[in-house]
């Protein structure tokens, strides 16, 4: 295995691509049976294999989004990578109408064949004038939020790394922090809702040319959402309104009288304890008057511990990750905001993208995105490569699941305040779930409306807010207040209707939770079996196959707001 930082960058062409691609396809036209198509596909794996320095280039270019070489390939990939998707689909078109179909779903499986499908409908060559014009847009989000500073005490930060000022135990110090981010993001109103006016219309059109109705329809088969639609989850969303959004408001109402304030405003929000949250003790503090962590190093080797403790598989993870260089978590200026994994298919290593902020967040996302990288590590052999392939609300599973899996190790973390930790992850648990159906509730109606612009996606934010949130008071922060918060939401820019997926994988990580209380070798057992067969089967039978509770029964949500009560409740006792 290759240190990441060794690993070489060499242009991938899309006239060499191409050239592949039509060879590859004209093979699967003369293959006379199944063992021959599987010999093509052998070689598409090859191809993308050959493909990883896109995939070196996107990670690169995010650790700094300034950097001019890097911007330049980035560029090149956003405006051949519509071209790719095509070339992709029609490579999977000659596979569904093969006639040997029937033989290649034994190998594949019948699932492989039912995301192809999807993605027939999702994308084809008429979308790629659209798509590239809406990777420039994304493009220049990018730049704009990546390059966000604060005004704060007579110096621009950046603006990730007043996370920590804004959950400051000094009540005031928190509002004004909260003030100076929002002014922040006020500063950059006018161009954020220009990028979302014509994003809403270039999706209009690429619906339009695929003849659905509105993009709603077409995001559908474009997050491959297989056994479930639209129906389901809106009905998911009433029974998150029905069960979790009152238990919410008494967690509020509980947080508020630990913190001894009489009402909650919106700089409160991010603060569980009257003397702040838990961080981690790991994190050395910075120089005197600089509020950055000292030593992303020691987090690190809290992360190494935690997993070489946890099982002989997380052992051999992160081994393999860390010692191969494959984390960047230290924020920089350039560097874009947020977390992810990645994979570089010719090293079959998982890479996390992170940016460590002195906060709780930094134990946090190396057990989020460390979920996403373990089930790809676990993976990395599987040589039929259709079987690796995750739809979004499976892969938030596996790394939200690993969040609670990790609670028994918040000691390395967080010391004598790892209880602390746990109790406030499990209320923080609630709200995201509610949240994200807030995203997709008013994702829903701005799509669904040819007329609304992003000045109206304000006034809807705001009366959606205060269904789902009905006790937040955002006191004199008027950019949260006129209902611009969804503009703060990666999400909402680049994935549209991704949100919900961490609504349902949420419900399916607490029930591991649950279970892993009364039973913590049969809930890690099933973890394994559910990170290995993913790409097998679709999301609704890989829960039931788990022996998970479906997270569109009431009977799950029932179950498991009782159960949360209680566990919260003994928390605070």
């Amino acid at each position: 295995m290759i240190h990441f930082k060794e690993m070489p960058y060499e242009r991938v062409r899309y006239e060499e691509l191409e050239g592949r691609y039509g060879q590859l396809m004209e093979e699967l036209r003369q293959a006379g049976d199944a063992e021959a198509c599987m010999a093509v596909l052998r070689k598409r794996y090859k191809l993308m294999a050959d493909m990883t320095a896109m995939d070196l280039c996107y990670v690169r270019h995010d650790m700094d989004v300034n950097d001019a070489f890097y911007a330049a390939e980035q560029a090149y990939y956003d405006e051949i990578g519509p071209k790719l998707s095509d070339l992709s689909n029609q490579f999977d078109r000659l596979l569904l109408d093969s006639p040997h179909r029937k033989d290649m779903e034994k190998i594949l499986g019948s699932y492989a064949f039912a995301l192809m499908e999807a993605g027939q409908s999702g994308f084809d060559s008429r979308l790629i004038e659209l798509a590239q014009e809406e990777n420039k847009l994304l493009a220049r989000y990018n730049q704009l939020t990546s390059n966000g500073t604060v005004d704060w005490e007579g110096e621009k930060r950046k603006r990730n790394l007043m996370t920590l000022i804004a959950q400051s135990p000094d009540r005031d110090v928190r509002k004004r922090a909260s003030l100076a981010i929002s002014d922040s993001w006020e500063a950059q109103r006018q161009e954020l809702e220009e990028i979302f006016d014509k994003l809403l219309d270039n999706r209009r059109r690429q619906a339009k040319v695929m003849g659905f109705s509105s993009y709603v329809e077409l995001s559908y088969f474009r997050m491959m959402r297989i056994g479930y639609g639209p129906k389901e989850v809106a009905a998911f969303r009433e029974l998150v309104k029905r069960y979790l959004v009152p238990l919410s408001r008494k967690l509020e109402e509980r947080r508020g009288k630990r913190l001894g304030l009489e009402h909650l405003y919106i700089y409160d929000a991010g603060v569980h304890f009257p003397e702040g949250n838990p961080v981690p003790v790991c994190v050395e503090p910075g120089a005197e008057g600089d509020s950055r962590p000292g030593s992303t190093a020691a987090c690190l080797e809290a992360t190494r511990q935690m997993y070489t403790e946890m099982s002989p598989e997380t052992a051999e993870f992160i081994a393999f990750l860390l010692d191969n260089g494959l984390a960047d978590v230290e924020i920089r200026k350039g560097k874009r905001d947020g977390g992810y994994m990645t994979t570089f298919e010719r090293y079959r290593a998982p890479f996390i993208f992170a940016n460590f902020d002195g906060t709780f967040e930094n134990a946090y996302i190396m057990c989020h995105e460390g979920g996403h990288a373990f089930q790809g590590y676990l993976k990395r052999h599987e040589e039929i490569r259709e079987r690796c392939w995750n739809t979004s609300e499976m892969a938030e599973t596996h790394a939200m699941a690993m969040e609670f899996f990790a609670m028994p190790y918040m000691e390395l973390f967080f010391g004598e305040r790892a209880g602390d930790y746990r109790a406030m992850h499990l209320e923080d648990a609630v709200r995201l779930i509610i949240n994200q159906c807030l995203q997709d509730e008013f994702q829903q109606l701005v799509y669904e409306d040819p007329n609304m612009t992003a000045e109206g996606c304000n006034g809807l934010w705001a009366r959606l807010d205060k269904e789902y949130f009905p006790d937040k008071d955002y006191d004199c922060n008027v950019n949260l207040r006129e209902g611009r918060g969804w503009q703060r939401i990666p999400h909402i820019y680049h994935w549209p209707f991704y949100a919900i997926d961490y609504a349902l994988a949420d419900i399916c990580a607490l029930g591991y939770y649950r279970w892993m209380h009364e039973d913590g070798e049969a809930s890690w057992e099933s973890y394994l079996r559910l990170c290995r067969e993913s790409g097998t089967m679709d999301f609704p039978s890989l829960v039931e196959s788990a022996g998970l509770g479906s997270p569109f029964k009431e009977e799950t949500m029932i179950r498991l707001a009782e159960w949360m009560e209680r566990k919260l409740t003994e928390a605070e006792g």
